[in-house]
């Protein structure tokens, strides 16, 4: 009698193959799908937070600006240093007579703008905004910066030096003045090329520190003038700094929050803060009125003589690739006013906007 092979039929083996293909398939549509679903939760966590961080870090700048030693709300009246070169030819550095200025991107601001993003960002060049600003001025930080995006604006802020507790003036200061007897100072509090203020919460004048004898008092020698106002005993002394936020390219190759610092004379400090944001747009509020709040707000290029009292800003924040499927057609986005469109990609956007009143202007 014949023993019958062993083995699986025909029949049995295809049941097994198709049985096991629609198990693949299976887990692989569950480890898609699962991915996918991490890729756009990650690509919204990132979102928030990169929007959220790079409203924080500017509000908390922009709501101390205006701070010039007494946190009075009244800018310098004067300099001492009129000899003083700006750096590079821009009103970046030394020019504390606003707390507030702005370069507004060709393209946007009045008439409100159009602007369609590139799939990679482009930076701008001399004439891209207005007031004009050269690019000098960020490649020439140490370390070097990168220059801005094109389309973006650029914000500058001005005020004392956060964390550093002023110095107070211990004999009068006659007009024409080189020398200010103060307080002893922290160490590092006032050093050698640092811009500062004397104020009497009335009036102030900025300065250059040529340098600072130790003792008590200590002395604060004036570099390139003498103070052209008067001050009485009790009058503060602070350093002041200059920062400037701007949208330019990140270490990955695309937009970032960057932030540049004036700590010491006209040396400024690039740092990459936020990455994947694309751009940012800045309004400025100022009071036509007298009434003390901003009943008007404009672009930089508009703000004349008036004083800001309050910023509106707004970002816009990426998510890595892959977050979301390529849309069918490129969205737009309005940035306070401004239609900024989108390339077609895998990234998630979001806009993200905040109003900041100036200490100062409501003390």
């Amino acid at each position: 009698m014949k023993r019958r092979g062993l083995g699986f039929s025909l029949v049995e083996l295809m049941v097994a193959i198709t049985l096991g293909t629609l198990l693949t398939g299976a887990v692989i549509a569950v480890f898609v799908g699962s991915r996918s679903a991490y890729q756009s939760t990650s690509g919204v966590g990132a979102l928030s937070n990169s929007g959220r961080f790079a409203l924080n870090l500017i509000g908390e700048t922009a709501r101390s600006a205006g701070n010039f030693a007494c946190d009075s709300g009244i800018p310098p009246t004067g300099s001492a240093n009129t000899s003083v070169t700006l750096l590079a030819g821009n009103a970046l550095g030394d020019t504390f007579t606003t707390a507030v200025t702005g370069f507004e991107a060709n393209g946007t601001g009045n008439p409100l703008g159009v602007i369609t993003l590139p799939a990679a960002p482009v930076v701008g060049a001399a004439g891209n905004w207005n007031p004009n600003i050269a690019p000098a001025v960020f490649t020439g930080a140490v370390p070097a910066g990168p220059v801005p995006v094109q389309g973006t604006d650029v914000l500058v802020l001005r005020s004392s030096v956060a964390g550093v507790t002023p110095v107070y003036v211990t004999t009068d200061v006659a007009i024409g003045a080189t020398t200010i007897a103060v307080t002893s100072p922290a160490a590092n509090a006032l050093t050698a090329g640092q811009y500062a203020a004397i104020s009497d919460c009335t009036k102030s004048v900025s300065f250059q520190i040529a340098g600072v004898a130790a003792g008590s008092p200590a002395a604060v020698d004036v570099a390139g003038g003498s103070l052209p106002l008067e001050f009485s005993t009790g009058a503060l002394v602070a350093p002041l700094n200059t920062t400037v936020y701007y949208i330019g390219i990140g270490s990955d190759g695309d937009g970032a929050l960057w932030r540049l610092e004036q700590v010491n004379g006209s040396a400024f400090t690039a740092e990459e803060l936020v990455p994947d944001v694309e751009d940012m747009q800045v309004l400025y509020g100022i009071d036509t009125t007298g009434q003390g709040s901003a009943t008007e707000y404009v672009t930089a290029d508009l703000i004349g003589i008036n004083s800001v009292l309050s910023l509106q800003v707004a970002v816009l924040a990426a998510s890595s690739t892959g977050a979301t499927p390529v849309p069918a057609a490129a969205i737009t986005y309005n940035l306070l006013g401004n239609k900024i469109t989108a390339p077609l990609d895998t990234r998630l956007r979001k806009m993200f906007y905040a109003t900041i009143s100036l200490r100062s202007a409501v003390d």
